[in-house]
């Protein structure tokens, strides 16, 4: 399980990622939305969600990107995950053909946490999905352009907290305060 903050507000759009996630003609999916809005805190939601039901994946792989982040560290992730193992000296190349082995023959959720500008997948060895391949991507991004560039089959745009319920997040959070400022 992840460790996951309060999802006040987000049981509407999380009930609408789910039903995505279980419409063959979605393979790939990007959550957009302004930084701080619980793109994140919702797919916590859905890689615990996956976790604590039955379902006919193979495999839930959770992968941070953030904007840093490179094809190499996404490959040890992922590879990390497939309980794959390579020397310092494998190529890119060599470790996206042993992933795409694996994750070939699995139907799998991917998750990509924090995506700042397109991933090509099949360069880390994901196979993409298709009529064949029932597998799913999730990712969240600031961006919807990036969702675009990743050919999201579906893209979600996730949203400040109406007023309510942000009060009610408000109220139920200690962790909250108002803070006066010295004049």
């Amino acid at each position: 399980m992840m460790p996951n903050g309060s999802t006040v507000g987000m049981d509407l759009m999380f009930e609408k990622v789910w039903r995505c996630l279980g419409d063959e003609q979605v393979g790939i999916m990007g959550l957009y939305g302004m930084g701080g809005v619980g793109k994140t805190t919702l797919l916590k939601k859905i890689n615990n969600e996956f976790l604590k039901t039955t379902h006919d994946f193979d495999l839930v792989i959770w992968v941070v990107v953030s904007k840093d982040s490179n094809v190499g560290k996404i490959q040890k992730d992922v590879g990390f995950k497939l309980e794959l193992s390579w020397s310092e000296n494998v190529s890119r190349d060599s470790r996206a053909s042993d992933i795409f082995s694996v994750l070939r023959r699995k139907k799998f959720v991917l998750l990509l946490d924090d995506i700042w500008e397109a991933v090509d997948l099949l360069n880390i060895g994901i196979p993409l999905p298709d009529d064949q391949n029932k597998s799913k991507v999730v990712f969240t991004t600031r961006s919807e352009d990036v969702c675009g560039h990743m050919e999201a089959h579906k893209k979600i745009r996730v949203q400040c907290l109406m007023r309510e319920e942000a009060w009610d997040l408000f109220r139920r959070k200690p962790s909250i305060r108002i803070l006066k400022y010295p004049s």
